[in-house]
């Protein structure tokens, strides 16, 4: 197993002769010696072919001058390759591999790219080997988020767990044919990373310390979030959750007739009374959205009040609004529209998208996933407080 992937787009093949071609070749060496893997192309298309498909990749060494299969483009075939490594990776180490020392002909947008440059009959193979080796495990060192980072540490050093899960590690299904046959299809590797939550090393999932902690804040980060925390059994019990959180005994929930069971749940855990949203249904049995009219003020407050359950609430208004977004059906919801529209009925809305957590990252869904209505979409007081439970398993 290699240590990561460095990528050489040099115009030398790997068997040419000439002197800058044995010296790539003595670097290549050094990397390899040093765990590293080398990729070595020839030319900007499949230098880009690797950057779209490699996901390994630790370093890169782009040669400015690298020949390209549309020879009258406006750009050099580095220009390119190092455009294209900038849209494919965040902070991907690369060099600028030039014959001389004259930088002057580079645009400036080259040097906020690169993080320096190689000129391979200047220096020594071992010493530009070092560089890209120790460019390529920083990038590395970096990568991984903490929790996950965190974990890498605690395997590799190989601590015993005196703690859940009994099977040691992995150790006690050794003890019998069926066991051993388990062990050797999973791997020891995932059977030693099934850890309990005593592990301190870990952090703590009740507290949010330690690297759950920072995990949970770099995913509030990621997702867009004010926080984040991490839930056990997926977005049923987080469902389940924020509803019981949200609403306690004889107050009133506005609820997504389309709502998945484990709503249900939070709301008989909380003694909450449910006026339920109805739904479009069209011609094809698509169920969902909610229309705007049924979430407007009025037609809210007019279903609340016809509503049996509502007699003898603690309060007229309800505490606690909760749609699925998107539907089962794939239907999403413009969320500011839908948080405007169902501010002036409950300080509280909660978007159920289990299978909805990757919108936030593709432009498709602008606006459309919850953490989209934020102090700078929806500012000022009437903003309700808005929750998203996803699932990972589903993401």
């Amino acid at each position: 197993m290699t240590d990561g992937t460095v990528l050489f787009a040099v115009r030398e093949f790997p068997q040419s002769a000439g002197t800058a071609a044995e010296q790539l070749r003595r670097i290549r060496n050094e990397l390899q010696t040093g765990g590293l893997e080398v990729r070595w192309v020839t030319t900007a298309d499949d230098a880009q072919a690797v950057l779209r498909t490699e996901a390994a990749l630790a370093a890169a060494v782009v040669d400015w001058d690298l020949p390209h299969a549309a020879p009258d483009a406006g750009e050099t075939g580095g220009a390119e390759v190092l455009r294209h490594a900038g849209r494919r990776f965040h902070n991907l180490p690369v060099f600028l591999a030039t014959a001389g020392e004259d930088l002057e002909h580079l645009p400036l947008w080259v040097a906020e790219t690169v993080i320096g440059y190689i000129w391979p009959l200047e220096d020594t193979a071992p010493f530009i080997a070092g560089r890209i080796a120790s460019a390529a495990r920083g990038y590395q060192h970096h990568l991984l988020p903490p929790f996950f980072a965190a974990l890498r540490r605690f395997d590799h050093a190989h601590e015993y767990s005196w703690h859940t899960p009994a099977h040691s590690g992995g150790v006690a299904f050794l003890k019998s044919p069926v066991g051993r046959a388990f062990h050797d299809y999973f791997g020891e590797r995932l059977l030693r990373s099934d850890l309990s939550i005593s592990v301190e090393e870990l952090g703590s999932l009740f507290e949010h310390t330690g690297p759950i902690g920072a995990a949970e804040r770099n995913a509030a980060r990621v997702f867009g979030a004010e926080r984040t925390y991490f839930v056990l059994h997926g977005d049923s019990t987080c469902d389940r959750m924020v509803g019981h959180f949200s609403v306690t005994q004889d107050e009133i929930a506005l609820v997504d007739r389309n709502c998945h069971k484990s709503v249900l749940h939070g709301l008989v855990l909380s003694g909450a009374r449910p006026v339920y949203l109805v739904p479009t249904r069209n011609g094809y049995g698509l169920a969902g959205p909610l229309p705007p009219a049924e979430i407007q003020a009025p037609s809210v407050a007019s279903r609340t009040s016809r509503n049996p359950l509502t007699h003898g609430a603690v309060s007229p208004k309800a505490q606690y609004a909760v749609l699925t977004n998107s539907t089962y059906d794939g239907l999403c919801y413009d969320t500011l529209q839908v948080a405007q529209a169902l501010a002036p009925s409950t300080p509280r809305l909660h978007f159920d998208e289990a299978w909805f957590a990757y919108a936030r990252f593709h432009p498709l869904y602008a606006g459309r996933y919850g953490m989209a209505v934020g102090p700078d979409t929806f500012p000022g007081p009437d903003r309700p407080t808005v929750f998203a439970t996803q699932s990972t398993h589903k993401m």
